[in-house]
This record gives C-alpha cells, structure tokens and sequence, in this order.
C-alpha cells in the first residue's frame, strides 16, 4: 500500500482550512444555542410565574364556595407542587445545556485566538478575556428557581389560608 506524498505546503494549509470549515459550521450553532437556551429559560420562568400569579390573585378575589376538604386540599396543593417542580426541572435542564454550549463557544474562540491580543488597533483581543470566565458567576437560573419558588409558596400558604 503506497501512499501519495503531498506537498508540504499543501498539507500545512490543508490543516489550516478544516479547522476553519469546522469552526464555520460549529461557532453559529453553539452561539445559536447559547441564545436559545437563555430565552427558553426566560420564557418557562415567565409562563410559570403568570400562570402562578393568575392563579394566586383568582384564589384571593374570588370567594371560597365551600370548605375543601383534605383530599381535595392535597390534591390541589400536589398539583401546584408538580407544576412547579416540572418547570424548575425544565429550567434546570436548558441551564445545563446552556452552560455546556457557552463552554464550547468559549473554547472554539479559545482556538482561534479571539482572546488573544492583536485582533484590535490598540493590540487588545477580539474578546475581552473575562468573557472567558465572567458567565460561570451568572445568578440568573438562581433569580428563575428563586421567582417560582416565592410564587408556589404564596399559592401554597394562600390555598392553605383559605382552607
């Protein structure tokens, strides 16, 4: 088995033009799911949070029309549990694939030297470099989960004060 002998400088360049290919197709995907799986968290918090105030305000405005009964109470108290819980599943579940596509996007710029000094007149990087480690401090999955969690306990504690 022979194999043909390629130009040196043919071989150099050919390394340099797959990394490229790859990082073409590779960098909009992973920032398009970066933005994506934000958004989808805010938009669940969002649907979870209206939902849970509709039903708190609708449970204080309108009049009890009879004493629940237990059964009734812990259903509807499980109910609100699960509601709550599949939400913060949810959010929780695009937190981690936002955080292992922002950790790829990172590394993929890592690569290509974006961080690296000389990209900008003054010799700066394309990319500040704290941008390398700033998102790992990000509190907003914490503000998400903390929003529905005071929600659900208002709920609970009013459908228990009106019991």
């Amino acid at each position: 088995m022979t194999r043909k002998m390629r130009h040196p400088s043919r071989v150099n360049m050919d390394l340099r033009d797959e990394p490229m290919e790859v990082f073409r197709v590779l960098y909009p995907v992973f920032k398009n799911e970066v933005f994506q799986r934000r958004e989808q968290m805010m938009r669940l918090t969002a649907f979870a949070s209206t939902f849970l105030v509709l039903l708190l305000v609708t449970m204080l405005a309108v009049p009890p029309w009879s004493v629940p009964t237990f059964p009734t109470l812990w259903f509807a108290l499980s109910g609100i549990a699960l509601f709550s819980g599949l939400f913060a599943y949810l959010i929780l579940q695009h937190a981690d694939r936002h955080r292992m596509a922002k950790q790829q996007l990172i590394e993929l710029e890592k690569e290509l030297g974006l961080y690296q000094g000389g990209w900008q007149p003054n010799g700066d990087g394309l990319f500040p470099k704290n941008w390398q480690s700033d998102w790992a401090a990000d509190q907003s999955v914490t503000i998400y989960l903390t929003i529905l969690a005071a929600l659900t306990a208002l709920v609970i504690c009013a459908m228990l004060v009106r019991a």
